[in-house]
């Protein structure tokens, strides 16, 4: 990711924080498409899994590998840049913030068909402390390849309000669950984060779009919703991506490839 995208912070006249992520220069499309392939494919299972339905059906990893993750992958266009937005901001989160995004959506929520979002916030993360603590992180994310960026990050933004003043918002009581279930020790960590009273959760909306859509004008529309809450730590994590819609056909086109 850090070999695709370079971060700036920049310091605008907002009352929230912006990150803005841009591709850098002579970066080749095919790399980026390979690197959201590998994303895509264990957002949507583990390897553990499927290395163990291959010893027991009796497929060959790499076919079952393909096979599992193509079952589940989404068909329609706006579940796929759904699904692509929302990985693609956990890897940022993850690479650039040093967060650790606690639940794959996609791999534990139950949905009905693969073109149906996972119930639930998009994500849910642990972010460092300068003490060496952890706090607790809810995100966001919404993928234009078009207009009606500014409307989508209002959307955002009044998804998250509803987590403000909320010790435990659904999200994250049905991660702790299954948490406590499958990572005793991630659990415990997050327990930590969220008893501890010298941090508030944090908030960050992801905007992922075309280069060419970004306007500033999305941030003064942002803030206009912004004005009426206050009470939230935010930063937006604006996205540029030159030719967006066709890297998510061929992120999806390379997906079955991968191997884990």
């Amino acid at each position: 990711m850090k070999e695709w995208l370079t971060q700036s912070v920049e310091d605008r006249l907002h009352p929230f924080a912006v990150a803005t992520y841009a591709e850098k220069v002579g970066w080749a499309s095919a790399g980026a498409a390979d690197e959201m392939a590998a994303l895509l494919a264990k957002s949507t299972t583990s390897p553990e899994v499927v290395e163990h339905m291959s010893r027991r059906v009796g497929w060959d990893k790499g076919k079952a590998w393909s096979r599992y993750v193509a079952e589940r992958q989404p068909t329609r266009d706006m579940a796929k840049k759904g699904k692509f937005g929302e990985v693609l901001h956990e890897a940022v989160l993850e690479q650039f913030c040093g967060m650790l995004v606690i639940c794959r959506r996609y791999r534990y929520m139950y949905s009905p068909s693969p073109n149906t979002s996972p119930p639930g916030l998009d994500i849910i993360a642990l972010m460092p402390l300068a003490d060496g603590g952890e706090g607790i992180v809810y995100a966001e994310t919404k993928l234009r390849t078009g207009t009606g960026v500014g409307n989508a990050l209002a959307d955002a933004l009044r998804q998250l309000a509803k987590t403000l003043g909320v010790e435990d918002p659904p999200s994250l009581k049905s991660t702790m669950q299954y948490l406590r279930d499958t990572d005793p020790l991630l659990y415990k960590r997050v327990l930590r984060a969220v008893v501890n009273k010298n941090c508030r959760p944090h908030h960050r909306i992801g905007a992922i779009l075309e280069a060419k859509h970004w306007s500033d004008a999305h941030l003064r529309q942002l803030k206009g919703v912004y004005d009426g809450i206050r009470d939230m730590i935010l930063t937006v994590d604006v996205v540029k991506i030159s030719s967006l819609d066709a890297l998510i056909e061929d992120s999806y086109s390379n997906e079955g490839r991968s191997d884990g």
